[in-house]
């Protein structure tokens, strides 16, 4: 079969629709405060699941539902978890029908890190700062300080995203160069990095008038219904992301596409406002490249929201999304020993997926919990 052919096989087998949910979420990072994504609510997911709900599909899911005893209205994530082969069979089910399943986790604490790298330590310039090198570079940063910066840091972070004071933020860059100083970090050269960066940085910062150098050194904000300023967003952050990653799947062919979100009556206006800005990189050639994920969008894909409770889709979703974050949080951070079946399934996903199409999970998290989890780092971009 050439080329033409099997794009045009493949853009006709898959889903047209694909069904979004999210675990752990607490809205902005900025506000949530350390004690909510600390321990007990570490990780954040979000899934996508491509999957025509045909008779056929629904009629399966049922004799699911029946089998494992779910007899609430809703399948929720929570009583899902507590069955894990209900989540097996799932998973084959979807297999079957060949529903494609993304997923973005992200470490809370590991994506505050990642702001601060992004804004303050090492901040976008050019096209040179989404060079394979330099994502290499800001990946090894964020790694360290996630891993050895003391909690202090992304505290003091959250605090000049509320303030917004340029003298609190100018001695920020202060006390990043202070703890690379006085740190012992246990790879050569990466404290030199983080004093000789910041340090360029927060030059540029006291060459600009007061009010835009804070705007330069903070994340962009959005502004919620109320007119609330929102500064870290985990969950905007994974959508757009999985976005990309369908328009890899589906080869840049997403009109005609539409993607149910679960209902956001705080975050609806941003998401939809951030896809339209994703849609907008390639006529302001702005390119992103990794390898997961295109964010070089020749159509735009229709987005709804739905309630949980009234579409299969939605759920199925939810239960994805909730097995993995409940899986890692406890796994990694509550002293649980994972018993055979969950681990079963949480490898499951993780190896089933197909990176070069943008299939599979996506974890955003420092390598080290990686390896904890058993996975392999592998780097994204090209």
């Amino acid at each position: 079969m050439g080329q033409t052919e099997s794009f045009i096989d493949r853009a006709h087998s898959a889903p047209l629709v694909y069904y979004i949910d999210e675990s752990g979420n607490t809205g902005d990072l900025t506000k949530a405060g350390g004690e909510t994504y600390g321990f007990e609510q570490r990780m954040f997911t979000l899934a996508a699941v491509g999957c025509d709900l045909d008779d056929a599909f629904m009629e399966r899911f049922n004799v699911l539902r029946t089998a494992h005893r779910i007899q609430s209205p809703e399948v929720k994530s929570r009583q899902a978890y507590e069955r894990p082969q209900f989540v097996s069979d799932l998973l084959d089910l979807l297999e079957e029908r060949g529903c494609p399943i993304f997923i973005e986790a992200v470490d809370k604490h590991y994506f505050v890190i990642a702001n601060i790298i992004d804004r303050i330590v090492v901040p976008y310039l050019g096209a040179c700062d989404v060079q394979p090198r330099s994502l290499w570079i800001k990946g090894v940063m964020a790694d360290h300080m996630a891993i050895y910066g003391p909690p202090e840091l992304a505290q003091a972070f959250v605090a000049c995203c509320q303030s917004r004071d340029y003298a609190e933020v100018r001695d920020f860059y202060k006390q990043i160069i202070r703890w690379a100083q006085t740190s012992q970090l246990p790879t050569e050269g990466v404290a030199d990095a983080f004093v000789r960066f910041t340090r360029d940085s927060l030059k540029d910062f006291r060459k600009l008038p007061k009010a835009k150098a804070v705007e330069n050194a903070l994340p962009i904000p959005d502004t919620s219904p109320k007119g609330k300023l929102l500064w870290v967003l985990p969950n905007l952050t994974s959508f757009t992301h999985v976005y990309a990653r369908i328009n890899r799947f589906l080869e840049k062919q997403v009109s005609g596409v539409t993607l149910f979100h679960d209902e956001q009556l705080q975050f609806g206006d941003v998401l939809r406002q951030n896809k339209g800005v994703m849609e907008s990189f390639n006529a302001l050639n702005i390119q992103l490249p990794l390898k997961t994920a295109d964010f070089e969008f020749s159509a735009s894909a229709e987005l709804e929201f739905v309630c949980s409770h009234d579409s299969i889709g939605i759920q199925i979703a939810d239960v994805l999304a909730g097995f993995v974050s409940r899986y890692i949080q406890q796994a990694v951070w509550g002293g649980i020993a994972m018993d055979a079946n969950r681990m079963a399934i949480f490898n499951r996903i993780v190896d089933t997926g197909e990176r070069e199409r943008g299939t599979g999970m996506n974890i955003v998290a420092p390598e080290s919990l990686l390896r904890f989890l058993g996975i392999a780092p592998r780097a994204n971009y090209i």
